[in-house]
């Protein structure tokens, strides 16, 4: 979990270790990495229906299967039909969560992951973290995610990152005691 005021390089680092600034990072040889960018402007591909856009990250996938996973990301019925320059924010991110859900990584770099998000979504991904095997890198606002799934906190203070070994809640206390 990276914690901090905005502005102070939570989305720097994570783009650094994404190799999308500069530098260069190398992951272990078995790494396959699912991003959730904070910023969602060009990440899918105008012209197709949301089925067709999900489809390109498994083409060995049957329909039935890709319209499973719109399902369990809260696209109901057709919805999977929508033209994908026609999807609102939150259906954006829901969209995104399902190439991740397809790709299965094995590290998730998630970034503002709930800020399009309406309260079903949000605890849809609250329940999924926690079920979650891998290793999640996390910024968010949302206490209560930070709560449920927080176990190691790295707070971003003025060109400084603390590394706190414990929970949201054990770092929440360690604050007070200070």
């Amino acid at each position: 979990m990276l914690v901090g005021r905005n502005g102070l390089g939570k989305t720097t680092l994570l783009k650094t270790l994404l190799a999308e600034d500069a530098g260069t990072v190398r992951w272990g040889h078995e790494v396959s990495i699912g991003y959730f960018p904070q910023d969602h402007t060009g990440e899918i591909e105008k012209g197709l229906t949301a089925v067709e856009w999900l489809h390109r990250f498994d083409p060995d996938a049957s329909r039935q299967d890709i319209h499973g996973l719109l399902g369990q990301m809260l696209f109901s019925g057709e919805e999977g039909l929508k033209p994908t320059e026609a999807l609102s924010g939150g259906e954006t991110a829901r969209l995104l969560f399902c190439r991740i859900m397809l790709q299965r990584p094995n590290v998730l770099v998630l970034d503002e992951p709930t800020n399009h998000l309406d309260l079903e979504s949000i605890n849809a991904l609250n329940i999924a973290l926690q079920r979650y095997e891998g290793t999640v890198l996390l910024v968010t606002h949302d206490e209560d995610l930070m709560e449920e799934v927080g176990t190691r906190v790295w707070q971003f203070d003025h060109g400084s990152i603390h590394d706190f070994k414990g929970t949201y809640e054990e770092y929440t206390a360690s604050l007070v005691e200070s």
